[in-house]
């Protein structure tokens, strides 16, 4: 398995994986369990690939979104979402047969996740065999970015067959060891510290274990590498610079997404040509953004938005 051959800089980022319809509830006030809880209930565009293509393009880059959906109102409410998102869904797969993926989530009061459900078997359906066919167009991209609810043998189609960047997102502790045997061919990647740790088989008791961790990703492959540390914000590390980088103050009204907009903009510093650690600060500054909205992807991202964020730490 090489390292990638091909650089289009002028070629869109093709994000690869789940699209959901997001369905969130938020207590208006502490939540009580085995009750029923007066609050907000939203219905909204969602998935790690889908959000992240969202902030992409958002933050000014071509982007196309190869995922799965069945014929339904779901798939036809998030297509026209998308589409007026600035994400061309021309390479995406419809089945119909199958249910788009839903997901469910309940949060605490102040926007933290308490608990989901997610139903998500059609993205088994994205398979090499389907993928194939789209390879002419998937090797002109300028970055391939793919998250774990591909079945694993897709993801190790994508790895072998790919001649351009591959970047990748773990999604959950439940999927992040899918990406096992693609590390070599990751330029970047953004575990937090459970999936890392699932990854590596090392454990993380104190923040001294952090360059460790990262060191045995680096060793497995990886290039890039931000271990997302929740409220304190991240660990960026590359082999020859790293950094516990803080989270950016303000207001939090949601965390679902944030990891998301953390990842599209560091996708975009990497293709900017910024160095590991002004890439994370970025995309803290995205994530911070988002955090700020009650959307998993916030309508106020762009490039210049980043920026002020940036100025205003600076300050």
């Amino acid at each position: 398995m090489g390292h990638p051959l091909k650089i289009a800089p002028d070629g869109p980022v093709i994000v690869i994986g789940a699209v959901n319809m997001d369905l969130s509830g938020t207590p208006a006030a502490a939540l009580r369990d085995g009750d029923s809880n007066p609050g907000r209930v939203t219905m909204t565009p969602g998935g790690v690939a889908r959000n992240i293509a969202e902030n992409l393009a958002r933050l000014g880059r071509k982007v196309s979104l190869i995922t799965a959906m069945g014929d339904d109102l779901y798939a036809a409410f998030i297509r026209e979402r998308s589409l007026n998102s600035g994400i061309d869904l021309s390479l995406s797969l419809t089945f119909p047969y199958a249910r788009t993926s839903t997901y469910l989530c309940v949060n605490e009061s102040n926007g933290d996740l308490h608990t989901a459900v997610s139903d998500m078997a059609i993205c088994d359906l994205i398979t090499p065999e389907k993928l194939s066919p789209l390879l002419g167009q998937i090797n002109k991209a300028s970055l391939v970015l793919a998250d774990a609810n591909l079945p694993e043998e897709t993801l190790l189609f994508l790895a072998e067959k790919t001649e351009v960047p591959l970047a990748a997102d773990p999604v959950s502790a439940a999927k992040a060891a899918r990406l096992k045997g693609i590390l070599p061919r990751l330029v970047l990647m953004k575990p937090n510290v459970a999936e890392a740790e699932i990854l590596t088989g090392m454990q993380v008791r104190q923040d001294g274990d952090l360059r460790r961790l990262s060191d045995a990703l680096h060793a497995m492959g990886v290039e890039r590498v931000y271990i997302s540390l929740g409220e304190r914000g991240v660990w960026a590390d590359d082999g020859r610079e790293s950094e516990l980088i803080s989270c950016f103050p303000g207001t939090v009204r949601n965390t679902t997404g944030c990891g998301d907009a953390f990842v599209a903009a560091a996708a975009d510093a990497w293709l900017r040509g910024l160095g590991t650690l002004d890439a994370a600060r970025r995309a803290l500054a995205a994530a911070a953004i988002c955090a700020a909205d009650t959307s998993a992807v916030s309508p106020a991202l762009t490039a210049e938005a980043v920026e002020l964020m940036m100025s205003s730490r600076l300050n």
